[in-house]
């Protein structure tokens, strides 16, 4: 039971190390898949007070292995394990129950059960393109690498100007300044924490859609 109980505890916050050790951010998961972010963090954090059961919960979390790159098959059936409310067998223990009590359980698979929202899941024949997740995880590094070129050409034109200088002398040193002082300082370019705020703010800009 122990061993159930560690697994079950781990099964999200597993699935988020794996989803951040691939670079993928959550907004990228929620374009790809049209399933809002807030179910998603709630899956990371074995929280599905605001799932729906049975056959849409898998499919949730299919769409979900699928996105990160998982086997999907497997990580549907451990959720199944884990978690009644995708169990496969949950709907028919719950309706044999209530024939014994005399109370009528509506089938766990019953649409009705969906988030208020509605039903903004890809269909289960219409995975995730491939190429669009590979594009998700290059285009902020694209971004970064255009928004820190832009600037240190900018100060080398200026440093030349300013000092009368040639352009690639004065982009040397702007260059070893730039990227030395930022590194210093933040750990990282500017170009790349323009680029992180651009993909939380605007993840639809880092997301191509499979073409028709």
């Amino acid at each position: 039971m122990s061993v159930l109980m560690s697994d079950r505890d781990t099964f999200g916050p597993r699935l988020r190390r794996e989803r951040e050790r691939r670079g993928i951010a959550l907004e990228t998961i929620a374009v790809v898949t049209k399933v809002g972010v807030d179910l998603w963090q709630g899956l990371e954090r074995n929280d599905f007070s605001r799932w729906p059961a049975g056959i849409f919960a898998r499919a949730f979390v299919r769409d979900y292995a699928r996105a990160v790159g998982l086997d999907a098959e497997e990580i549907v059936e451990e959720f199944c394990r884990l978690f009644p409310i995708g169990d496969r067998r949950a709907a028919r223990i719950i309706q044999a129950q209530g024939k014994l009590i005399g109370h009528h359980s509506p089938a766990l698979d019953d649409p009705n059960l969906f988030p208020p929202e509605g039903d903004r899941r890809v269909a289960a024949d219409n995975p995730p393109d491939p190429s669009a997740l590979r594009w998700a995880r290059l285009a902020p590094r694209l971004a970064a690498a255009a928004i820190d070129l832009g600037c240190t050409i900018s100060l080398a034109i200026a440093g030349a100007v300013l000092t009368g200088g040639g352009f690639w002398v004065s982009a040397g040193v702007v260059c070893i300044l730039y990227y030395t002082a930022s590194t210093v300082a933040t750990g990282s370019s500017p170009g790349t924490r323009a680029a992180e705020q651009l993909k939380q703010r605007v993840p639809a800009l880092f997301t191509r859609r499979a073409h028709a």
